[in-house]
């Protein structure tokens, strides 16, 4: 438990340091007006966004207000920091100057502000499970903390703190969910399916995880789907959770099934919400410059040499990673917009990019392999520095300038294949090129003259100071081995 809140802490850290401290782009502006609309009024409905005279991501529901096409959960997790904002409308003053992102009043600025940084912690928090969960997979304390470490910092994760998505909840409560059915009593699965539920209202392809939660083992040696009583604990909990996902639609569109997505065929092909070709997915989520997997994440080619001898050692675990891991990726290749458009690697494979990691500390017995796996982690701890100090808006931008003076062919088709598959529209050349002329995005440089780099710096000094401390505390006294979940216990 020391090592993981240590090296949480740590995390939280250094994610505070290259925090934005602002909201940009369509999604995180829906998010925030979603939670601002439940802090105050009660109500999801907001004001939209109009592109070409066109109400986008979204529909007028049967009130005759306009609803987004988004889950609920993520609003209602960020609603009381819009709350908590609200307690403090006196810094409006010292901040609004200082913020040049969209914003519909300076009242708004202190909220967009406490909003930005939800996903620190976050993930942050994921990374403790981690720990926690390789522990519980048999790993000793410097293994699990090692390969955490090498998800928080040497993989998209740290960039996608910056941003406000729902894929960093999704992966903390799909692992909390995970840890909880390896320690298997009854209550910790009911809980462990509560988890998944929220994380279903949080994004309903988070329902994905339960097969392989069915599948995992705990001390007792049997799946979970083979003790009925265990595996109803589970399930009903996301049996609830598609039934308040169904309400939530009727109580706008008067439709159970009808979310928003997709009112129009145009606006179907405009946002991508249609059905693509799935090799073009598969290879664009994994190898492709602008999106692939292995250049936003390289210690998953770890994970990857390490899968033989992890699943030798642990046959089911790497049965049902391997199912929750192949599910996912088939599902997101079929979507056309696979890529989740601007933004930093492939935010939508976030959620099992664990899982895909996990196998990488079985090879971390033998010196070679630790220095192939070191070798990984700072590589990708290299390509995350830009990734974690540039606006990701901004690099888009700067994207369609160089790809309007360079394409022979102007539309938005050829300017996402350029994003996606050619070298030069990688987000991490520009995203390096932004970076090489200074142009970072840092809260505590944007908010100069105002008390937040202070308090950011404190902030920092004191996480990362406890961490280390806690980590070094872990290390003296290394903590014993659980059993792995699929070995019984001896007497």
């Amino acid at each position: 438990m020391k090592a993981a809140l240590g090296l949480t802490l740590v995390v939280t850290g250094v994610y505070l340091l290259t925090a934005s401290g602002h909201l940009d782009g369509q999604d995180q502006e829906y998010y925030f007006r979603m939670a601002r609309s439940l802090a105050r009024e009660g109500t999801f409905s907001i004001e939209p966004l109009v592109y070409k005279n066109t109400e986008i991501a979204g529909a007028r529901g049967r009130d005759g207000h306009f609803y987004p096409q988004y889950a609920p959960g993520l609003p209602v997790a960020l609603s009381p920091l819009v709350m908590l904002a609200n307690s403090v409308p006196r810094a409006n003053s010292n901040f609004a100057p200082h913020y040049a992102w969209l914003h519909q009043s300076d009242s708004d600025v202190i909220a967009r502000i406490f909003v930005s940084y939800f996903d620190v912690p976050v993930t942050a928090l994921s990374v403790g499970l981690l720990v926690l969960f390789l522990m519980r997979l048999g790993y000793s304390s410097s293994v699990a903390v090692c390969v955490s470490t090498t998800f928080a910092l040497s993989t998209f994760a740290w960039a996608q703190s910056r941003i406000v998505n729902p894929e960093p909840l999704q992966i903390c409560l799909v692992l909390a969910a995970a840890l909880l059915v390896l320690r298997a009593s009854t209550k910790e699965l009911l809980i462990a399916g509560c988890a998944l539920g929220f994380a279903v209202l949080v994004k309903i392809t988070s329902v994905l995880a339960l097969p392989m939660l069915l599948l995992l083992r705990g001390p007792a040696d049997l799946p979970v789907w083979r003790r009925p009583a265990r595996a109803v604990a589970i399930i009903a909990p996301v049996i609830g959770a598609l039934v308040i996902y169904a309400a939530y639609n009727y109580s706008r569109f008067g439709s159970l099934i009808a979310t928003g997505y997709n009112v129009s065929p145009a606006a179907a092909e405009l946002t991508g919400n249609t059905i693509g070709n799935p090799l073009t997915g598969i290879y664009g989520l994994l190898f492709s410059f602008g999106r692939g997997i292995v250049w936003y994440a390289p210690p998953v080619i770890a994970g990857a040499i390490g899968a033989v001898r992890f699943y030798r050692d642990k046959q089911p675990l790497a049965v049902a990673f391997a199912l929750f891991v192949g599910l996912w990726i088939a599902f997101y290749s079929f979507y056309k917009a696979w890529d989740s458009g601007w933004g930093w690697g492939p935010r939508y494979l976030l959620p099992v990019l664990p899982f895909m990691l996990a196998p990488a500390g079985a090879i971390l017995a033998r010196r070679p392999d630790r220095v192939a796996f070191a070798a990984l982690a700072v590589i990708g701890f290299l390509i995350q520095i830009p990734g974690a100090l540039v606006d990701f808006m901004a690099s888009g931008r700067a994207g369609m300038t160089l790809f309007g003076q360079t394409a022979g062919e102007h539309t938005p088709e050829a300017f996402v294949a350029w994003r996606n598959f050619h070298l030069a529209g990688s987000e991490i050349v520009r995203h390096s090129a932004l970076v090489w002329h200074g142009q970072v995005d840092l809260a505590w440089r944007t908010f100069r003259g105002t008390d937040l780099p202070k308090i950011t710096f404190a902030l920092v000094a004191l996480f990362i100071a406890s961490g280390i401390s806690l980590l070094i505390s872990t290390a003296i006294t290394p903590q014993s081995l659980e059993p792995p979940p699929h070995s019984p216990r001896k007497e």
